[in-house]
């Protein structure tokens, strides 16, 4: 298949490609094209952004559709109403010389209208996952009998945490249907998507996954943070020709940003999710007629952006997922054409640095923010160039040219230009004339510490930082960029260090700067995101109970691994993994896993979980551990449950396994050895599980 003629796909399609100038399939078009039209398997296709993926998908489904039927055939599942609007609009002129309609549903527009489309009876309709989810709920939108179902930038649907949709549109399609996944990177949660709603899909690649396009160059520039905002204004003065986007984290840095190029003279705008529909389509309107130069845009905003001719993408982060950043160079270095991608952070940020080059496969070229002397003849070049290619345009009357001549008869040639050259850029010289040299010097990447030492404080974070634990992780659709979001938002105006991100299932370890860590842990409680509720703490502010992982870290006996809370006060703790509770006038070994809390007596934990002791010793080999007052428990595995009011030591309880109840004033020497028995109240006859889970989202005892 080398032109669009001889793919095999109907003359009415060939007419609407060629008519739009196409005459030749990218490598994701022709693969894609080849495979649906000759098969009826599940596809999954990889291709970087701006290769042509709509064409890929929507050519070989327009030739399959029944123009006689009228019901929805296929639908298409896009990220963001951006795109949604951008592939209807595609789909429409590939079927320009066919009886085919093709309709758009997406938030931010009135609900009654795309209904109104919908009762048109079009054969594709083109969703947001939100909406296309509200109109399946109204009964508007019926798709029992779609023929394909495509996932266009399912990665992305994914990150913005739209599984739970998914899964209830999903629902409502028939199992014979062709499901096609179109993405430019491959996420660990891209596997369990593709095993859990594709049926032996075929997997295709126009290059490698996750690999920056070959006509893409990196560039990284080293600045404080408090500079980060004068590197990227002098790199958009030194490329006076630039046509790009501005990457930031969250909208109100987007804002910001935006705002302070307009008031310094730039034609830049910002977008992002909190504009109304209508504000984003005039900025996106603006920005392709290219007269706003720069646009200042977050992740989610700029994914329906569809312009080929950017010349510069500008990173003012580096993104938390390294394949965000994928996304964003592939922005530039479209249809053939050669573009820069450009990274501005500090020099404590190489590591994420070689993460990149190591993802992208290339290397980063290291470069300086621009001196104002520099920016200062980059616009002088730029003002002769304009003089030289102005156009008069209008005849000066003589006698004001004569009287010019005479005030400026005491000039030399060289003085009048300088004059003129000065008044042109007086802006610029005002701006730069002396300006500083900004550039920071990079740091060497080291091996990372280890965690029995060299370079991490008590509590496992770095140095200098400290570690807060929110009950926010995985199963809340939470990922670090929206921890690192939420921070900002409560910090706002406060610049803060944020330093690793461990996340789990139900909670998540932010190291911040210990300065700011109480304060955080405070403001973030109460504070909200999508429909949670946050709580957090700092983790040495705080004993006893914590969030737990799904499964405990693993250690060795005696050096410490892993995180620890709490304090000792007159004790000594030791623990080989995991974390480690509050222990006050006595002792606890752990050998890995979580320990609870332990006042005036000994506790060992050779793994798993342990509850609370006082007054007594627990020594736990593994599993869970309940609740032991003025006693004294030892487990091997499994899960202990609660005794109090023991005497002299007297009740026992060893389990090598399995669960133990719950006993109340036993006298008597009792005793459970070994199984996986669960033992029961003598009176009640039941079994109870006691845990310290600090959150309600804590792993569940099975």
């Amino acid at each position: 298949m080398e032109s669009y003629k001889d793919s095999g796909l109907h003359p009415d399609i060939i007419r609407g490609v060629e008519a739009l100038g196409f005459e030749t399939p990218t490598p994701i078009q022709k693969l894609s094209i080849e495979h649906l039209l000759e098969n009826k398997t599940d596809l999954i296709a990889f291709a970087q952004t701006g290769t042509g993926k709509t064409a890929a998908f929507s050519l070989p489904i327009l030739n399959q559709l029944d123009s006689n039927v009228q019901h929805v055939q296929a639908i298409v599942l896009a990220p963001t109403r951006e795109l949604c609007l951008q592939i209807s609009k595609d789909i429409a002129s590939y079927a320009k010389f066919m009886d085919v309609r093709v309709t758009a549903v997406y938030g931010g527009s009135p609900i009654t209208n795309q209904i109104r489309d919908l009762q048109a009876k079009p054969q594709i309709v083109v969703g947001t996952p939100g909406r296309t989810l509200d109109l399946i709920n109204r009964r508007k939108l019926r798709i029992e009998d779609v023929q394909f179902l495509v996932l266009d930038e399912a990665d992305e649907m994914l990150s913005m945490g739209f599984q739970d949709e998914l899964d209830a549109i999903l629902a409502n399609t028939p199992e014979d249907k062709q499901t096609l996944c179109f993405s430019a990177t491959m996420p660990e949660g891209m596997k369990k998507l593709t095993n859990k709603y594709l049926n032996d899909p075929k997997e295709i690649s126009a290059g490698k996954k996750n690999i920056s396009a070959s006509n893409v160059e990196h560039e990284l520039y080293v600045t404080s943070p408090r500079n980060t905002y004068e590197a990227m204004r002098r790199i958009v003065d030194f490329n006076p020709n630039m046509y790009g986007i501005v990457f930031c984290r969250t909208r109100r840095e987007t804002q910001s940003f935006a705002e302070h190029l307009v008031n310094d003279g730039y034609r830049a705008e910002a977008i992002h999710g909190d504009l109304s529909q209508a504000q984003r389509d005039d900025v996106m309107a603006r920005f392709r007629k290219k007269s706003l130069s720069v646009m200042v845009a977050t992740d989610v905003a700029a994914r329906g952006i569809d312009v080929t001719d950017l010349t510069h993408v500008i990173n003012l982060n580096i993104p938390d997922d390294p394949e965000v950043y994928v996304h964003r160079s592939g922005r530039t270095g479209r249809a053939g054409a050669s573009g820069i991608s450009i990274v501005i952070t500090h020099g404590r940020n190489m590591r994420k640095v070689k993460e990149l080059e190591r993802l992208i496969g290339k290397t980063f070229e290291t470069k300086e923010v621009p001196s104002g002397d520099e920016i200062c003849q980059i616009k002088m070049r730029g003002a002769i160039d304009d003089l030289v290619a102005m156009k008069p345009q209008a005849a000066l009357d003589s006698a004001l040219l004569e009287e010019a001549l005479d005030k400026l008869a005491h000039l030399s040639k060289a003085e009048l230009i300088e004059k003129f050259l000065g008044h042109e850029t007086a802006l610029v010289l005002k701006r730069y004339r002396g300006a500083g040299n900004i550039n920071e010097a990079a740091r060497a990447v080291k091996e990372r510490a280890r965690r029995e030492g060299g370079g991490s404080s008590r509590d496992g974070s770095e140095e200098g930082f400290k570690t807060v634990v929110v009950d926010l992780g995985y199963r809340q659709n939470v990922n670090p960029s929206r921890l690192m979001g939420l921070i900002n938002d409560i910090m706002e105006g406060q610049k803060v260090k944020i330093g690793k991100i461990d996340m789990d299932k139900t909670f998540s370890k932010i190291d911040v700067e210990e300065r700011f860590a109480d304060e955080i842990a405070t403001k973030l409680t109460g504070s909200t995101t999508g429909s949670y509720t946050v709580k957090a703490y700092s983790e040495e502010s705080k004993s006893g109970g914590r969030p737990q992982r799904s499964s405990s870290f693993s250690g060795g006996g005696g050096s410490r691994s892993g995180y620890k809370g709490g304090s000792d006060r007159g004790g000594r703790r030791e623990g080989g993994g995991g974390y480690a509770g509050r222990s006050e006038g006595g002792r606890r070994e752990g050998g890995g896993g979580y320990a609870g809390r332990s006042e005036g007596g000994r506790r060992e934990g050779g793994g798993g979980y342990a509850g609370r002791s006082e007054g007594g010793r627990r020594e736990g080999g593994g599993g869970y551990a309940g609740r032991s007052e003025g006693g004294r428990r030892e487990g091997g595995g499994g899960y202990a449950g609660r005794s109090e009011g023991d005497r002299s030591a007297a009740r026992r309880t060893e389990g090598g396994g399995g669960y133990a109840g719950r006993s109340e004033g036993d006298r008597g020497a009792r005793r459970t050895e070994g199984g996986s028995a669960e033992s029961t109240d003598r009176s009640s006859g039941r079994t109870k599980f006691k845990g310290t889970s600090k959150f309600k989202g804590a792993p569940k005892r099975k």
